[in-house]
């Protein structure tokens, strides 16, 4: 009985004498820890594995800081955490039994009063993110001339509060109308060159008309054209409106060479001498007597007739003037004037002649080994690229003068219509 009263005034005298405070004030435990180099929440998360220590932190901000490898023994949580926290620009502040990591929070101040409560305000929402702009559809409207685009827009901006809980907030804002005036139908053309040094290769199609004069012959002959093309490439220099340069090209002109014609022979008489004497007169002149015979010789026709292909080919080398008078930024329409000099390079067929068989093979010989050419006409520039221009063109061609020689027997003018398509490219 006495150790039992003994006791009972003990505690009596500690209840009297002992602050009430004393017995409120919470424990602050000290622990041993260590951790190796890792991210901070991982750090943190083992904290709250080992001593069951309620953390609240951002995982998506912490899992972003490295720490070095840590170790520490008996210290209070609040020294551990200061000393994790240390040079990563984040702090922490006790609110209830939970400890709050946020960025630039310092440290709880010391409660010297203990009987004065530790009020911590409210903390505000924090931006952590820029805000996110995403375009979610657009609505066209169009009146006239008019177009009316209104685009819903959508701003998300994410704001983190730090007490217990994490809240994500999303502000939406819609509906941002503007008028645009309507210019047109444009295209997205890309930058083009078309000024400088240029190269065209091209080729030539060509309508070949033949005005011919039989002034040697009386047979009726027929030259009808096959085909007229050439083959070539230009060069030269464009600035501005204005173009000059050169060119070489490969021509051909083939025609289609036939007469068909009767001839006749016969259908007289032939006299011929059977006979002959003579009569010596007294005076002494001497008469001379022939007998005569005729002969008929009978009508003979013969019908003639003779086709063949001739051709004729040069090597070309000319030059050329052209002037843009319709510009836009991917079209252009340009007059073009030129002269060229042609020079034979081979021949075949035949020609018409007034004794059997009538005709002959044309020879180097009888061709005009040079002879001049003025063309001129309109073309188009169509852009294809960055430095390619398709380029077709419309001309009139005339030669001057026949392909041969004086003394043929045929003499020739020709004139083309050429229908030309070049790919020019811009240096």
């Amino acid at each position: 009985m006495r150790r039992y009263k003994s006791t009972i005034l003990i505690l009596l005298f500690l209840a009297i004498f002992i602050p009430r405070e004393a017995f409120s004030q919470p424990l602050n435990p000290l622990i041993s820890f260590s951790v190796e180099s890792c991210n901070l929440d991982e750090a943190l998360e083992k904290l709250f594995a080992e001593y069951e220590l309620n953390v609240v932190f951002s995982k998506a901000e912490l899992s972003h800081v490295r720490i070095e490898s840590y170790t520490c023994s008996y210290k209070s949580v609040e020294e551990v955490l200061t000393d994790l926290l240390r040079g990563t620009g984040f702090g922490f502040r006790k609110v209830g039994k939970q400890y709050v990591i946020r960025k630039d929070l310092p440290a709880p101040p010391e409660n010297n009063n203990p009987q004065q409560e530790v009020t911590v305000a409210p903390p505000q929402p924090v931006v952590t993110e820029p805000p996110v702009v995403y375009k979610r559809d657009t609505v066209v409207n169009r009146t006239a001339d008019t177009i009316r685009i209104i685009d819903s827009v959508t701003t998300i901006r994410t704001v983190m509060r730090y007490d217990t809980v994490v809240e994500v907030k999303h502000e939406v804002e819609h509906d941002t109308v503007y008028t645009v005036k309507y210019k047109g139908l444009a295209f997205p053309w890309p930058s083009f060159k078309d000024n400088g040094w240029f190269i065209t290769p091209a080729v030539t199609l060509s309508s070949m008309k033949i005005v011919s004069n039989n002034s040697m012959t009386e047979q009726s002959i027929a030259l009808i054209p096959v085909s007229a093309y050439s083959a070539g490439m230009d060069v030269g220099y464009k600035y501005q409106r204005l173009g000059v340069g050169m060119s070489l090209s490969y021509k051909s002109i083939k025609y289609s060479f036939s007469f068909d014609q009767c001839f006749t022979e016969g259908d007289y008489y032939v006299n011929d001498t059977l006979d002959t004497y003579y009569v010596v007169h007294p005076s002494g002149d001497t008469t001379y007597q022939y007998i005569l015979d005729s002969t008929y010789i009978p009508l003979t026709t013969t019908d003639f007739s003779w086709q063949d292909v001739n051709r004729v080919d040069y090597l070309s080398l000319g030059l050329f003037a052209s002037i843009d008078f319709l510009k836009f930024n991917y079209f252009r329409m340009f007059a073009k004037a030129g002269i060229t000099t042609d020079f034979a390079v081979s021949c075949s067929g035949s020609y018409i002649t007034n004794e059997a068989p009538y005709h002959e093979r044309i020879t180097m010989n009888q061709v005009e080994s040079v002879r001049l050419t003025y063309f001129g006409g309109l073309g188009m520039g169509f852009k294809a690229g960055n430095h390619f221009e398709i380029v077709p063109e419309v001309r009139y061609r005339q030669m001057s003068g026949s392909p041969y020689r004086s003394g043929f027997p045929m003499d020739m003018k020709l004139s083309y219509w050429d229908f030309r398509l070049g790919l020019s490219y811009y240096f």
